[in-house]
């Protein structure tokens, strides 16, 4: 078997170091795993195009991602409209094997691979417009909160012209909205790797936050951990490791007697999720579903988390779930008086995101 498939990714999945990219890295990997020709497609605007994907992929291209006031003003969403390479579509149109767009953002040319007969699905990462929705109440500044807010417009009107294809949602929620607004949707979870899977190691105690640290998410995750330590301290060490915190957040961290690790390269991140006492998962915005959930799964360590942060059932039951009523130092000292590996939750995993998951999923939509 040697068939080939497309992939279109909205960035570089190298170094895969962030949710989205991650996912597109992952599955491409599945699929080359899986005996697949896998042709990478990338807009790169600032990672790089030196990278060795001869484990993901067979072919890959890069393209410029056009920003600026032309993007900006115009009536499409500034995420799509900034993808449209023209050589993109003659690359598309001239090989063989279906398309898959990662993410509403390269759907620009739907419409003409649709027009040339080409198989098309998009993967949805989330449901766009809603989390721009949300990045527009965050916004600190009004220019933020009012391109926030134009985006989100823009995409919700956008999304009508993905009825067209299917699209592989990443959480069954995000499946069931789209198909009661007449999508074709199905469910396509994220794919584990083995390379995910890391050995528990005893060292320090302390327990570990990380994520993207310039997203406002993850920095109201941090303020709402603040606060508990206010409301009941944390006696346990706490470590806050991630991409990119400003001087100010950086600043906050540590006025708290607390460790702030800035852009920890992959290597360092996994002995760090390896050796923690335990995981705090903690978000309030329900968008996907977190792949740092995953990864932090496959530590083995105790993960304790925000239900809204899990997204899809099958994770509750897997991490210890803290309702805010309780402080979180009390559910800290619990979990550590009784943490523990089921021996199932690695079988589970892999059974809930392996590769017959994702090659199930793309045979439902014609594309194996």
């Amino acid at each position: 078997m040697n068939k080939q498939i497309h992939i279109v990714s909205f960035d570089v999945p190298f170094p895969p170091d962030y949710g989205g990219v991650l996912d597109v890295y992952l599955r491409a990997k599945g699929l080359k795993n899986l005996g697949y020709s896998v042709i990478l497609h990338c807009y790169e605007y600032g990672r790089g195009r030196n990278h060795d994907f001869s484990d993901i992929a067979n072919e890959v291209y890069y393209y410029d991602r056009k920003n600026g006031v032309k993007s900006a003003f115009s009536n499409l969403p500034y995420i799509v409209k900034s993808r449209n390479s023209e050589m993109l579509l003659s690359r598309l149109l001239a090989n063989g094997g279906p398309v898959l767009l990662e993410g509403q953002h390269c759907a620009f040319w739907v419409d003409e691979l649709i027009k040339n007969q080409k198989q098309v699905a998009v993967r949805m990462h989330n449901i766009e417009w809603q989390y721009y929705r949300d990045l527009a109440k965050d916004a600190k500044t009004v220019s933020e909160r009012l391109f926030f807010g134009l985006e989100s417009r823009k995409l919700r009107k956008h999304e009508n012209k993905l009825k067209k294809v299917p699209l592989l949602c990443i959480s069954e929620n995000d499946r069931d909205y789209y198909n009661q607004l007449g999508f074709q949707a199905s469910y396509l979870p994220v794919t584990i790797d083995a390379d995910l899977i890391l050995e528990p190691a005893e060292g320090k105690t302390f327990v570990l936050f990380h994520g993207n640290l310039s997203v406002p998410e993850n920095q109201e995750a941090i303020d709402a951990v603040i606060r508990e330590n206010r409301r009941k301290k944390l006696e346990i060490p706490v470590v806050i490791a991630g991409k990119n915190p400003s001087a100010h957040l950086i600043k906050k961290i540590q006025s708290q007697g607390w460790e702030c690790i800035a852009n920890p390269n992959d290597s360092d991140l996994n002995e760090l999720m390896r050796s923690c006492s335990v995981h705090l998962l903690i978000g309030f915005k329900t968008s996907g579903i977190k792949l740092k959930v995953i990864r932090a799964l496959l530590s083995g360590k105790p993960c304790i988390a925000t239900r809204e942060l899990l997204g899809i059932p099958v994770l509750e039951k897997h991490c210890e779930v803290w309702d805010p009523v309780l402080p979180l130092a009390d559910k800290i000292d619990l979990v550590l008086k009784l943490s523990h590996r089921p021996a199932y939750r690695l079988e589970e995993l892999e059974t809930e995101f392996g590769l017959e998951k994702l090659k199930s999923a793309l045979q439902e939509i014609g594309f194996l």
